[in-house]
């Protein structure tokens, strides 16, 4: 008798480094191992989404199998990666979008180019959700499973979750990852002379600048009050030193947006972007994705800045998934 590789429910995580599947909207939680009809059980985690939602190649790899209207599957496609380990989207759309027909056909399961041995790369559009196969009277989700070289199924959920984290960005974690601008900027205490306290707000007589003090011992500039009151809410601890002393000690730079706080754009982008510790900029993806991170006024969370100060910051992952 064929004896079939057996699903790992008791197993360690498993994390790999995926794309998240479904890009929009979305629901999902760890479900693999739940009973199912007939004794079965669960050999993946099911991700909620409307029709006609995008599918995108969790990895680099290529298309092992492709179906059309398989009994239980319905619509499926399976991608390999190049460590052997099998991704499988099941219930693809077989709908003419707008209806429940099951009459949508090739034209809107998956992309006209992908068919078996088809190379794919991270990201790259291979589907859509739907209600395929014995899906039909559920609701419209991607059955996800995750597979290793030997064909064992094992739990996807650990790999969806770090791929979520990735794609989403939550302004509180951020705050408390950069509780300072030395935090921010990664600056440890120098062996040098110190001319300021660290973590200090300084200015001098000659100046209407405000400082920030290094624990490298520089000052940092901030180019901007927005960028000042992203930090701090008023003046009251900046300290006078005097010219000379500010003088002698070396300038380190512009002070960054303090992570969390605020959503900037800039005059020659029209993308509006999340900032991250270590000045990261996060493309903000859509209005939806905007408002569960800063509440329905997210659009007065966000500060214009000069294309000058763009070179402050580096551009980093977009966000994709909203926060939960």
């Amino acid at each position: 008798m064929l004896m079939l590789p057996q699903p790992l429910f008791a197993q360690e995580a498993v994390i790999r480094d995926i794309e998240f599947p479904v890009d929009g909207l979305h629901t999902y939680s760890s479900s693999f191992g739940d009973p199912r009809e007939g004794g079965r059980t669960h050999e993946g985690v099911d991700i909620f989404a409307t029709k006609m939602t995008p599918l995108v190649a969790a990895v680099d790899g290529f298309v092992s199998l492709i179906t059309f209207q398989e009994r239980s599957w319905g619509n499926a496609v399976f991608l390999r990666d190049t460590d052997g380990y099998t991704y499988r989207y099941i219930h693809v759309n077989n709908d003419t979008p707008g209806t429940d027909d099951g009459l949508g056909g090739s034209l809107y399961a998956f992309p006209g180019t992908l068919v078996r041995g088809t190379p794919v790369v991270k990201g790259q559009l291979v589907g859509w959700v739907g209600d395929s196969g014995n899906a039909e009277e559920a609701t419209p989700h991607l059955h996800f499973e995750l597979r290793t070289p030997d064909g064992v199924a094992i739990d996807p959920f650990f790999s969806l979750q770090a791929a979520t984290m990735r794609n989403t960005f939550d302004p509180q974690a951020a705050i408390l990852r950069a509780p300072t601008i030395n935090h921010d900027r990664d600056l440890s205490l120098s062996g040098e002379t110190l001319f300021c306290s660290p973590g200090s707000l300084i200015t001098a007589p000659s100046t209407d600048a405000v400082y920030y003090c290094g624990a490298d011992g520089k000052r940092y500039v901030f180019p901007t009050s927005k960028v000042y009151f992203s930090w701090y809410e008023n003046f009251s601890d900046v300290v006078e030193i005097g010219d000379a002393i500010l003088a002698q000690i070396p300038l380190g730079g512009n002070v960054r947006y303090r992570p969390g706080v605020r959503m900037i754009k800039i005059e020659t982008d029209p993308k509006t972007y999340a900032v991250d510790k270590g000045g990261v900029l996060r493309w903000v993806t859509t209005p939806e994705i905007a408002a569960s991170m800063y509440g329905k006024n997210w659009s007065q969370f966000i500060d214009d800045i000069a294309p000058t100060f763009f070179i402050n910051y580096t551009i980093g992952e977009p966000i994709t998934s909203p926060l939960s």
